[in-house]
């Protein structure tokens, strides 16, 4: 999907001027696989605080970020997997943002990992949610069974689980100690929360056909495309996160440095929400967004030209694709 030429700002007002309607009523009669389903109901069971709309929003977008060189008998299973790992990184998140549950959250990070095993016989972790945890993951690895090169890539995908546990980790040392934000680290860390490179991981076990002489390039360009869909998760959900005391979107961090906002400030919006409307407000009218649809284009142009050096593959249709997820995140903006 190339209708806006990867100009943010077109887009950007496209998505403003157009009705998503019929979009957002597709997603929500959109079917989740069974696989996912019946864990996705038992997550709602015991936190129930999240749209059922995000789960399905994000199955429906799992084709923009798909390789091509995942054939299509693999398509739905490689879908299904990026599902599972996207549950799997949501309640782990769970843990440390909504709960401050240190204990459960380093019980759950030990089981990407086969020579560790989460105790779920200590008292002080949420032992159900810790279960799940675990059925997630082994679904997922079940899943993955079916993929040709699973075993080849299997070590890719858990190391790089472990780089979205950690950071949920450096979300949770943030918000105990907001006098550490900064971009640089916020990009380094926090934005494999996002778990491009765990789904890239998905179509490389998926894909009979790849070149590994390419991955280097493959993650690179990864690289970019996490970062435009870290873009697009600020955007579509930094207000919302103010008003939940979290303070690690890119929005609120580029505040601080900037001087829009400072510490004094950022303690006093933990205890007062008319104070938070104002603040959100005031960041709205100083443009922060804007700083980041900038980001999110150079991103863009540094993607398509990654994609051109690749010798083996084309990746068009995953460059064109983050122009759509971006389009997705803006239109679900306080749904997700």
């Amino acid at each position: 999907m190339d209708t806006m030429g990867a100009d943010v700002t077109e887009l950007v007002e496209a998505v403003k001027s157009g009705d998503s309607t019929a979009d957002v009523e597709a997603i929500a009669d959109h079917e989740l696989p069974p696989e996912v389903t019946e864990l996705v109901e038992e997550y709602e069971r015991f936190d129930g605080t999240r749209d059922p709309f995000l789960w399905k929003w994000f199955h429906w977008l799992t084709p923009q970020f798909t390789f091509s060189f995942v054939p299509d008998e693999h398509v739905a299973d490689a879908r299904t997997a990026k599902m599972l790992a996207g549950v799997f990184i949501t309640i782990v998140d769970d843990f440390l943002e909504k709960d401050h549950d240190r204990e459960t959250f380093d019980e759950a990070v030990k089981i990407p990992h086969a020579e560790y095993e989460a105790d779920t016989d200590r008292e002080e972790v949420q032992t159900r949610q810790l279960e799940l945890v675990r059925e997630v993951w082994a679904t997922l690895c079940d899943v993955l069974k079916r993929a040709p090169r699973s075993e080849e890539y299997f070590p890719l995908l858990r190391f790089d689980a472990e780089q979205a546990t950690n950071a949920v980790h450096y979300s949770y040392l943030l918000d105990r100690y907001p006098e550490l934000a900064n971009t640089r680290e916020l990009t380094v860390h926090e934005s494999h929360n996002i778990m491009m490179f765990a789904y890239a991981d998905i179509d490389l076990m998926f894909g009979p056909t790849f070149p590994r002489s390419d991955l280097a390039t493959l993650r690179q360009m990864v690289w970019q495309a996490q970062m435009m869909a870290r873009i697009g998760n600020w955007i579509a959900t930094w207000e919302r996160e103010v008003h939940e005391i979290d303070f690690s979107s890119g929005p609120v961090v580029h505040a601080l440095e900037s001087g829009l906002l400072d510490y004094d400030e950022l303690e006093r919006l933990r205890t007062d929400a008319a104070f938070r409307e104002t603040v959100i407000e005031e960041l709205r009218d100083a443009g922060v967004e804007a700083v980041f649809f900038e980001q999110w284009q150079r991103h863009y142009e540094e993607l398509e030209r990654l994609a051109a050096d690749l010798s083996a593959i084309d990746a068009t249709s995953y460059v064109e694709g983050m122009e759509t997820v971006l389009q997705y995140f803006l239109r679900a903006k306080g749904r997700i």
